[in-house]
Parts: structure tokens; sequence; C-alpha cells
């Protein structure tokens, strides 16, 4: 009896032992998205998927012969990121004909006259390189000349999709932009509206 018992004291206690549960697999991170895009043709158009987001085609795009011109752009070492937040790049790049010429052009500045080339200058404002100068410029992809940032700085209407004066805003009421001047004045189509509601008050005067 005592051999019993002791076989039964030197046995494992299961009973009381709570089933553990399995550790969780811990998840692979994914790795990073890769621009893709579909095209069939050489990215000419901003149907191009890698364009539109303002990003270079890569080794796994089924494009041929690309001509993207955010992979121009990547060839010049521009920050591509900061690109896609300009607005006036983003609304003409595809209609420059010969982006490399473009970017290869020489352009002088009007501060001190210092020659620059385009693609030294971008994206968005950049200081003249001269010496002692820092003068602030900004492309116009619109007027394909450079703006004087600091006293006349470049407008580009999103809406309108277009540069013009910098003293210029949108009327969301006609869909076109016009000069507000420095004061922020009212749109034409607003002031057609008073001076009708003028003459409307003057007739129902002269009825009265």
């Amino acid at each position: 009896m005592a051999s019993k018992r002791a076989a039964l004291d030197t046995e494992p206690d299961t009973v009381d032992k709570v089933p553990t549960k399995p550790k969780p697999k811990r998840k692979k991170p994914s790795p990073p998205k890769v621009p893709k895009c579909g095209c069939r043709g050489d990215c000419r158009t901003r149907k191009c998927a890698c364009g539109k987001k303002g990003e270079a085609c890569g080794d796994s795009c089924k494009c041929t012969g690309c001509v993207n011109p955010f992979s121009i752009l990547k060839e010049y070492n521009i920050d591509l990121p900061d690109a896609a937040q300009d607005k006036c790049l983003m609304d003409n790049i595809y209609k420059v004909k010969d982006l490399r010429g473009r970017l290869e052009q020489t352009y002088e500045l009007e501060c001190c006259e210092e020659s620059v080339q385009l693609k030294d200058m971008l994206p968005r404002v950049c200081h003249c390189p001269g010496e002692e100068c820092g003068y602030e410029w900004q492309y116009s992809w619109c007027w394909d000349r450079f703006i004087d940032e600091e006293y006349r700085p470049r407008y580009h209407c999103e809406k309108c999709r277009r540069c013009g004066d910098y003293r210029g805003d949108h009327c969301d009421r006609c869909n076109q932009c016009y000069f507000a001047g420095h004061y922020g004045f009212p749109c034409p189509c607003r002031e057609e509206d008073e001076v009708g509601s003028d003459d409307e008050e003057r007739e129902t005067c002269a009825v009265m």
C-alpha cells in the first residue's frame, strides 16, 4: 500500500492545470507597394496609373517604350513626391513634348542675370545661385518662365488649371478667375447683380 501511495504522490498533477492557449503567430510585415501600371503603350497620357500619382514606372509595369514624364524627372534626381505637390507641374507636364530638352534649357534670372538650368531649380520655390543674392524664384509651367516669388508670387488656379495674375482669385459662382487686387475685390459677376438690384429698387420707387 505504501508503494502505491508513493507512486500516486509522484505522478504529475494534471487535474488543476489550465490548458494554455497557443501563441498567435506574428504576421510578417507586408513589403512596400511597388508602383505598377497596366498600360499597353508608352504611358504618354494621364491614364497611366503611375503618372496620376506622380510616380515613375518600374520593372513591374506592363508598359513598353515608357515615356512617363515622372520617370524622366527621376533620371534628373528631382524629388518626385515634392514635384507631385506642384499643381502647375501636374497640369502641364504631359503637354511638354521634349521634357528632357526643357529640363536642360537655360534661363536667365532677372535678379542678377544669373543663368540656370530648369532641372536645378525644381521643384517649387528655389533661390538664385548667385553669390550674396538668394532671390526666390518659382517656375511656371504654364508660361515657361520663372516668376518673382518675393514680390509677384506665382498664382496657379487649381480649378482653371492655369497660371494668372498674382492678384487674381477664383469665383465659384461664375467659375472663372478675375482680378481681385490686394484687397480682395468681389467678382464682376456679383457687381452686375448689385447694379441690377439697384435698378429694380429705383423702378419700384418710381411706381410708388
